[in-house]
C-alpha cells in the first residue's frame, strides 16, 4: 500500500501514477505529499471510490492529472472482455465452472442452474 511512509521515502521530482487499484493509496496521505511537496505530482487512472473513479477532492489538486478510469476502454479491451464473457457463459452452460472464477459460491449456483 503507498502510505505517508512510501511518500516521504519519494524523490521530490518523482511522480506517482496509479492506473492500477485505488484501494492501494492512502488518498490522504497522497494530498499530504502532494501538498507538503514530497512528490512533484500523479496522475490518477482509478480511486477509491465505488465506481473506482478518482476522488472529486484530489481530480481538482492541481498537482494531479485524473481520468475518469476509462484507461482500459480501447477497442481491443472491448473485444477481448466481449469474447471473453461468452466464453464463460458457455462454460457455464456447459456445468463448468468458467475459467478464472473467484466466487467461493460457485458450486451451489452451478447446481442450482442443473437443477440438483
Amino acid at each position: 500500500m503507498f502510505n505517508a511512509h512510501t511518500f516521504e521515502r519519494m524523490k521530490p521530482t518523482a511522480f506517482f501514477i496509479n492506473a492500477s487499484r485505488g484501494e492501494l493509496v492512502d488518498e490522504i496521505a497522497l494530498e499530504h505529499a502532494l501538498d507538503q511537496g514530497l512528490i512533484a505530482g500523479c496522475a490518477l487512472e482509478v480511486g477509491r471510490a465505488p465506481d473506482q473513479m478518482p476522488t472529486p477532492r484530489l481530480a481538482r489538486h492541481p498537482k494531479v492529472i485524473a481520468t475518469p478510469h476509462v484507461g482500459g476502454l480501447t477497442p481491443q479491451a472491448a473485444e477481448h472482455q466481449a469474447l471473453e464473457t461468452v466464453a464463460q457463459v458457455a462454460a457455464i452452460l456447459q456445468g463448468n465452472v468458467p475459467k478464472g472464477a473467484v466466487n467461493a459460491a460457485w458450486e451451489t449456483r452451478l447446481a442450482r442452474l442443473r437443477g440438483h
